[in-house]
């Protein structure tokens, strides 16, 4: 048998693993690294009843209106979540994964809120109007997608 020649695809994690002096700059820009490590606290009032808000098409309070809003970021990490007014139950919640079930606080703690696998929808267990959420958003570019500086 001959010899077999594979290439391996470098992707936008992979490069920022490495670390490479000549592209770091650059892969950091893409990443948006400063956004990335600045945790966000957004509030919503008024908001109209609905279980499912996607944190990457609603705007909060004081915010820029519009697709402009630098807020508008997917979640990576909730630091803290809290239902200030609606038919749901009001109190702090925690987030579970989109394979689990939104549910109201009670005696044992904290209510539930289901997260969407790409960190943009927040499900509640019933309506809500008002919500105030702290979190660390997600990458502002796919970490799996090829690295474009790639020869």
């Amino acid at each position: 048998m001959g010899d077999v020649t594979t290439s391996v695809v470098d992707t936008v994690q992979a490069e920022l693993d490495k670390a490479d002096p000549n592209t770091l700059a650059d892969v950091l820009r893409l990443v948006k690294l400063g956004t990335m490590v600045t945790p966000l606290k957004r509030t919503f009032t008024g908001l109209t009843s609905a279980t499912a808000f996607d944190l990457t098409a609603i705007d909060g309070t004081g915010e820029t209106a519009g697709a402009t809003n630098p807020a508008r970021l997917a979640l990576l990490d909730c630091r803290t979540l809290r239902v200030t007014a609606g038919a749901a139950t009001a109190g702090p919640r925690t987030l579970t994964d989109s394979g689990g079930t939104a549910g109201a606080p009670g005696a044992n703690g904290p209510g539930v809120v289901v997260i969407s696998d790409d960190g943009k929808t927040l499900t509640f267990e019933a309506g809500v109007t008002g919500f105030v959420i702290e979190y660390v958003p997600r990458a502002a570019t796919n970490m799996t997608a090829q690295w474009a500086g790639q020869e």
